[in-house]
């Protein structure tokens, strides 16, 4: 699975089925860290980072699920890329952020219906969804209310004509539902 400028650092714990993926975006030398699950370490993060030329300049994830947020390795990142790099907690976030790696813009959208903290990551036309299921307003737990999801799953139907930016394809955190081609409007039932 390839999306230009997303660059998959493995599954972990344990690179099992329902593992979460680690990704670092990364475009003119700077990078974002998206999902911080069990098992990665610094080691496989300064690795990558070399392996691509690149700085890392933001660190978040999909929700604060410890599947997707470890604590201590978030921990542990933070102890190893001080300021400049920004650590931006899934919680902390409220409506949409726009966050730039060199001169392409990453959007962070702050969408709860799986979990309160839920955020959908959008760069290079792509959106990763965490543990959002799409086309349904259900969710495998009752952790957010209906009125809350609906909400949530309006704004982001309404996503690219607020902004103007195609999204052509979606990745699931689990790595379990990956699309090209969609039609990004059609996959928000409220």
């Amino acid at each position: 699975m390839h999306f230009l400028g997303w660059h998959l650092l493995g599954a972990f714990p344990d690179d099992q089925p329902d593992d979460v993926g680690s990704w670092l975006l990364i475009h003119a030398g700077e990078a974002l860290l998206l999902e911080i699950p069990p098992g990665l370490t610094v080691e496989v993060v300064r690795d990558a980072l070399a392996e691509h030329h690149a700085t890392l300049r933001y660190v978040t994830a999909s929700h604060d699920h410890e599947d997707h947020f470890d604590p201590e390795a978030w921990a542990a990142l933070r102890r190893a890329f001080p300021f400049p790099c920004e650590f931006i907690h899934p919680a902390s976030l409220s409506g949409w952020r726009l966050l730039h790696l060199g001169d392409e813009p990453v959007w962070l959208l702050k969408a709860p219906k799986h979990s309160l903290t839920d955020v959908v990551t959008v760069f290079r036309g792509v959106a990763m969804t965490g543990d959002i299921e799409l086309e349904t307003v259900d969710s495998v737990n009752d952790e957010v209310p209906l009125t809350m999801k609906r909400r949530s799953m309006n704004r982001l139907r309404g996503f690219q004509d607020r902004t103007g930016y195609h999204v052509h394809s979606i990745v699931s955190a689990h790595l379990n539902d990956v699309r090209r081609g969609v039609q990004w409007e059609s996959l928000f039932q409220t």
